[in-house]
């Protein structure tokens, strides 16, 4: 089975292009937001907070949310 998966699964050529798409996709929306958090945050945050309210803001958003938010501000 470890075989089956690493070979359809993990190193597919197709996967790891998504997989690198979706990379490209948080780091540009974490730069974005941690760049300006007012923007995107509603609550006050300190600078200190800000990278750990850009990350939990961006882990509690859906593919296709955090997809129609890049292309958006892109």
């Amino acid at each position: 089975i470890k075989e089956f998966l690493r070979y359809k699964m993990y190193n597919n050529k197709k996967i790891v292009k998504k997989n690198n798409e979706g990379k490209k996709i948080l780091e540009f929306l974490f730069n974005k937001i941690t760049n300006n958090p007012k923007k995107f945050l509603k609550s006050n945050i300190s600078i200190n907070d800000k990278y750990r309210a850009s990350a939990d803001y961006i882990s509690g958003m859906t593919d296709r949310f955090a997809i129609n938010m890049y292309n958006k501000i892109k």
